[in-house]
């Protein structure tokens, strides 16, 4: 797989959905980042929850990416 070189001020995320995502990577993070503050079973499936979430939102962005390049 080849990573892509962007820019960093250019996000492949939406400026109007940076909110519902910045919400999922906090959900995650919380539970599987450097310093976790979250280790219940709720917090566990909310993580796994959000992270599903993300991946079909990125799938969906990567999709209609191709369609318009």
């Amino acid at each position: 797989m080849t990573a892509q070189i962007r820019q960093p001020s250019a996000s492949l995320v939406p400026p109007q959905d940076r909110a519902v995502v910045d919400e999922w990577l906090a959900r995650i993070v919380a539970v599987v980042g450097g310093d976790a503050k979250e280790n219940s079973p709720e917090a566990c499936r909310t993580a796994a929850e959000a992270a599903e979430e993300l991946s079909a939102y990125l799938w969906m962005l990567r999709a209609l990416r191709r369609r318009t390049a």
